[in-house]
C-alpha cells in the first residue's frame, strides 16, 4: 500500500498533464525502480573507479606523502 501524500498527488497530477490521461501507477512505480536502479549503479561504478584509483596510488607509493612526517607522527605516544 502506498500513501498519496500531496507532494505524490503533485507528481501524479503533474504526469497526467504531460501525458492527457491518469497514470498508470504501476507503470510509475515499475519507471521509479528502474531510476533509482540505473542510479545506484552509476554511483557504485563511480565509487569502484574511485576506489581503485586510490589502490593504484597505493600500489605505486605515490600518494604525496612526506615519510619523514609520517614517521614522526608514528613515534609520538598520544
Amino acid at each position: 500500500m502506498v500513501t498519496l501524500t500531496p507532494q505524490r498527488a503533485t507528481l501524479i497530477n503533474e504526469v497526467a498533464a504531460l501525458e492527457g490521461r491518469r497514470p498508470d501507477l504501476g507503470g510509475l512505480l515499475e519507471d521509479g525502480a528502474r531510476a533509482r536502479i540505473a542510479r545506484l549503479q552509476r554511483e557504485s561504478a563511480s565509487a569502484q573507479v574511485a576506489r581503485r584509483r586510490v589502490a593504484d596510488r597505493v600500489r605505486e607509493r605515490s600518494l604525496g606523502q612526506d615519510p619523514a612526517a609520517a614517521d614522526r607522527v608514528k613515534r609520538l605516544e598520544l
